[in-house]
């Protein structure tokens, strides 16, 4: 069994029992939607019975597990804490038997999830829907919909959505609710906006309130990426400085929602979001905005390789409150020839306790992201128990099944690099220096025919046709340089190398994918021995 993410405590039997399903489930006064996932099982004749309790005692989306002989018993701490208890429940189930187990479990961060906040294609809407249960299913909270290249959330924010782009947008927050997701609606007006009119004010809050109407509660104001002074004149006579205005009008939208809903949420996003404090910026916005708001942050830097609790302390400092981490890994928007396909490191429980919360922002790639997306849920709801390659494998176990775990390992081993991500080198970089050293081609030669026929069998195994979509040129690119790498190597060792050939193969394949694989070791080793043997 591969839990993502672990339980906190769980002691589970080696002895198993038939589990078709339930006959009956008894829940509290409107916690049905709670046992969903249970009851999508069907009713079975002769099943099991399950009770749900409300219990107050227990800490914050905490939950007690018993499974006994043909009795499934939780107590929550709410509905959405009973909902994890369903998808720990079926994470045991092997679609046959159930184990006898107890569970005791509670996440180490309150707030857990994804911000859709990445530059380029956004997301199709369908690939959003299947997210968002991933999300609910794998115990993680928030979705923050704030794709950049949505005309709608940025360039155009004071215009309505379309009606067509209206009911996606309704039918994403329904399937957030469904799986007790907080859906977070981000506008970023900070391109145009003019802080000081009192009109455009009112258009912001037109836009949002057409959302407010849909069953939104919690809202980003999204000020990133945007000029670092002030633009406009009138906005230059009214305030002192750009955290001046923007303190203001987080402050003035913060009461404008808790006047229409107390439980209402404010997240702001500040220009200077990477730092440790030091910005005047930061430490006037921390100073002016109200204490209830929520202040983002991405870390020391735009992508952050580690995340320590110090530096989240030096920016708690700054901004008079806990930071709301925008995790820019495993986004690739910024690289957009290559994959991050690794688990998250570089966070950990002592960091998690100075966070209020912490959401991934993912690739292009919905589906791939879930690779990174799966050890995030690990790490967050059960920080101390996080091992990076063991939730790495269980991830990728979820996404593709058992089955096809070894290949698909094997592929994401060569994915693990960006100009702001950095791991150990790929195996293949060994081999080509033992090569280089030896002159021995064999272990080189079995490694590049591994990776020719990776591809292959990877389609082969993996039975999931929008993650095969998305890592289509990737695939190709892998086949296509480890073929030219081979048949280079019999070129060398049969003497009847043709270098501006293969410099033409190589400059083929490039100009018609971008896809890095392997770091692009394979193409650099192509490409320098040939024009090493072409100057011998």
């Amino acid at each position: 069994m591969r839990w993502l993410p672990v339980p906190r405590k769980a002691e589970v039997s080696s002895e198993r029992l038939p589990f078709a399903g339930c006959h009956a489930i008894k829940t509290p006064p409107h916690w049905e939607p709670a046992v969903r996932p249970l009851r999508a099982l069907g009713e079975a004749y002769g099943g099991w019975t399950a009770f749900v309790e409300h219990d107050t005692s227990l800490p914050h989306e905490a939950y007690h597990l018993t499974v006994g002989n043909g009795r499934i018993m939780i107590r929550a701490e709410s509905p959405r804490a009973a909902f994890y208890a369903c998808h720990t429940l079926l994470q045991a189930w092997d679609g046959k038997a159930l184990p006898i187990m107890q569970v005791d479990d509670s996440p180490s961060l309150a707030w857990r999830g994804v911000v859709e906040g990445f530059y380029g294609k956004p997301w199709k809407h369908s690939a959003r829907l299947k997210m968002l249960e991933f999300l609910g299913a794998h115990k993680m909270n928030l979705y923050l919909y704030a794709p950049k290249d949505d005309p709608f959330h940025r360039e155009r924010w004071r215009e309505p959505y379309p009606p067509e782009d209206a009911q996606r947008l309704r039918e994403l927050i329904q399937r957030a609710h469904e799986n007790f997701i907080e859906f977070v609606f981000c506008i970023s007006p900070g391109l145009s906006m003019v802080y000081s009119d009192p009109a455009e004010f009112d258009r912001l809050t037109a836009k949002i309130d057409a959302v407010r109407q849909w069953g939104v509660r919690s809202f980003g104001l999204l000020l990133d990426d945007i000029p670092q002074e002030l633009q406009h004149e009138a906005d230059k006579h009214t305030y002192s400085s750009l955290a001046h205005a923007h303190a203001e009008l987080a402050n003035r939208l913060y009461h404008w929602l808790k006047e229409r809903d107390a439980h209402s949420w404010l997240i702001v996003c500040p220009t200077f979001y990477h730092n440790l404090g030091e910005p005047p910026y930061v430490r006037e916005l921390g100073e002016r905005a109200e204490k209830g708001i929520s202040i983002m942050w991405t870390g020391a830097k735009v992508v952050s390789r580690t995340i320590t609790h110090e530096d989240a302390e030096l920016f708690k400092l700054a901004i008079q409150r806990k930071p709301f981490v925008w995790d820019n890994y495993p986004v690739n928007d910024y690289e957009t020839s290559r994959l991050l396909l690794g688990p998250i490191t570089g966070r950990d429980a002592e960091t998690l306790a100075h966070l209020e919360a912490l959401v991934s922002n993912p690739m292009n790639q919905a589906e791939a992201s879930k690779i990174a997306l799966g050890t995030y849920a690990d790490l967050l709801w059960n920080a101390e128990a996080y091992d990076p390659q063991r939730s790495w494998q269980a991830s990728i176990a979820h996404l593709v099944g058992e089955d096809a775990l070894p290949v698909m390992w094997e592929f994401c081993k060569q994915n693990l690099w960006t100009r702001h991500w950095t791991e150990a080198p790929p195996e293949i970089e060994r081999l080509i220096e033992d090569w280089q050293t030896t002159g021995d081609s064999e272990p080189l030669r079995d490694a590049l025919t591994r990776l020719a026929t990776l591809p292959r069998r990877l389609r082969q195994a993996v039975q999931n046709p929008e993650l095969i979509e998305e890592l289509s040129p990737w695939l190709l690119k892998l086949e296509q340089v480890s073929q030219l790498a081979l048949e280079l190597l019999d070129a060398v060792e049969e003497e009847s190398l043709h270098p501006r050939r293969v410099l033409a193969q190589l400059e083929a394949i490039r100009e018609t994918n971008e896809a890095v694989v392997c770091d692009g070791w394979i193409e650099r080793w192509i490409r320098e021995t040939v024009e090493e043997f072409a100057e011998s």
